[in-house]
């Protein structure tokens, strides 16, 4: 998840909004990942962990949980 932090930052710093998704077990490292790069407590999506051995109906559901999160992330002017 540290290379999505490191492109969403970036990004965001050229006014681009970004949405992270990570699994559960590495929002420490993004948080500190966001912090050493300038951007604290930057707003990470997250979804249960592990996900590698979901099926595709599985996989699907945790999109749609996670997608209204994404979505307020990528449109909120206040963030």
């Amino acid at each position: 998840m540290s290379c999505s932090v490191h492109d969403a930052v970036r990004l965001e710093a050229r006014g681009i909004p970004t949405a992270v998704v990570g699994t559960e077990p590495f929002l420490d490292e993004a948080l500190e990942q966001s912090r050493l790069l300038g951007l604290a407590n930057y707003p990470v999506v997250l979804v249960a962990h592990p996900v590698q051995l979901l099926t595709e109906p599985e996989l699907r559901a945790l999109a749609d949980v996670a997608f209204p999160r994404i979505e307020r992330l990528l449109t909120d002017s206040r963030r």
